[in-house]
């Protein structure tokens, strides 16, 4: 099964997330192909997708949004799965709940799985704009993603895709 990784990344340190997701996919024999919302012209293909997205003020970012938007007819036929990734320095994330904007995408697409991951901030990559915003909320510079945690998740989504693809056959 092909499956597209489309990830909104501004750093890229989400984009390395979505390459785990890719990664653990790959060892459970499925075909992960990794791109951003920008390159992709079609799901022709494709037989899930997995989104994801780099949070900032609690938001998805606007590309992985008006992709989704574009494609939401699509999505919504094919298992589809959401992740973003963002809080910084907050303990575990596995309690908190997504943001507002993506559990309605997520209603919308009807997605089958998603998840909060917490997020990596390295504030030489950051403009000076980005770097006062850090030091006003308070966060700590950090990579707070737990890669463990990501290759279960993915796990899970090869799990469900094994079982949507048995009852299809």
């Amino acid at each position: 099964m092909r499956v597209l990784v489309c990830v909104a990344s501004k750093h890229g340190a989400t984009l390395g997330v979505g390459h785990a997701i890719a990664r653990r996919l790959g060892e459970h024999d499925l075909e992960p192909q990794v791109r951003l919302p920008a390159t992709v012209t079609s799901l022709d293909g494709y037989d899930a997708v997995v989104l994801g997205s780099a949070l900032y003020a609690n938001r998805m970012m606007p590309s992985l949004t008006a992709f989704a938007l574009r494609w939401a007819e699509t999505l919504a036929q094919m298992p589809t799965y959401l992740f973003n990734s963002g809080p910084l320095d907050m303990g575990p994330v596995g309690d908190l709940p997504l943001p507002k904007d993506s559990r309605d995408l997520a209603a919308q697409l009807g997605v089958r799985d998603s998840q909060l991951f917490a997020g990596r901030v390295i504030p030489s990559e950051l403009r000076a704009t980005e770097r006062t915003v850090l030091r006003m909320i308070g966060a700590r510079a950090g990579d707070y993603r737990d890669f463990d945690e990501i290759d279960r998740w993915a796990d899970t989504i090869a799990r469900d895709m094994a079982s949507v693809s048995v009852r299809q056959a």
